[in-house]
């Protein structure tokens, strides 16, 4: 995520170079939102650390990436509401999909029923798991049972020595398990669907 001062040296290079015709100097962007040239040099490396520019050959300190280029991500173009409608203000920047959902010891699976919907779990959905054998209580785990049936549920440890396996569907019942017949296999950190 980049911070406000790198957002407003990213937006400034589009919007300068849509107008110009050719990328901003490092004094031109400095001297368009007031910062000095060491500072931009200082974003500018950032925003290349994080894929949003990319190096230049040659005497340009940059080059701009194209919305499609970075492998992974798609252009994220703002909000859009799914209630009354909002004011709609283009933001244009890339949301890298491999960021948000790959990383060592994540996994997908693909969700058979209908347990979790008031959560926004679909049957046939996929959700990212991050691998792990511990969870917080309240978080979406996947719960082996009986080291033979994984099922996706919140997971509420009790101080009884009893854990709660509890459905986001309010037509279905909680499961209540001794705790040494559940064992954690990982995290929801996600959740995506095809149509």
């Amino acid at each position: 995520m980049l911070t406000s001062k790198q957002s407003l040296v990213l937006n400034t290079i589009q919007e300068m170079a849509q107008e110009m015709g050719y990328l901003p100097t490092l004094e031109e962007i400095g001297q368009h939102i007031g910062i000095g040239r060491s500072t931009i040099h200082k974003h500018i490396r950032t925003l290349i650390n994080n894929n949003y520019l990319k190096e230049a050959e040659g005497k340009a300190a940059y080059q701009l990436v194209e919305p499609f280029e970075e492998e992974g991500s798609l252009p994220y173009m703002g909000r859009i509401a799914a209630g009354f409608p909002i004011e709609a203000i283009p933001d244009q920047q890339n949301i890298n999909l491999a960021q948000l959902f790959c990383g060592p010891g994540r996994y997908v699976l693909k969700i058979a029923g209908d347990s979790m919907i008031e959560a926004g779990i679909w049957d046939e959905d996929y959700v990212v798991i991050q691998k792990k054998n511990s969870a917080r209580e309240g978080e979406i785990v996947v719960a082996l049972v009986d080291r033979y049936e994984a099922t996706l549920k919140y997971y509420y440890p009790k101080d009884t020595g009893v854990v709660e396996l509890r459905p986001a569907n309010s037509q279905l019942q909680s499961m209540f398990y001794p705790a040494d017949q559940v064992e954690i296999q990982g995290v929801m950190i996600g959740v995506f669907r095809s149509y």
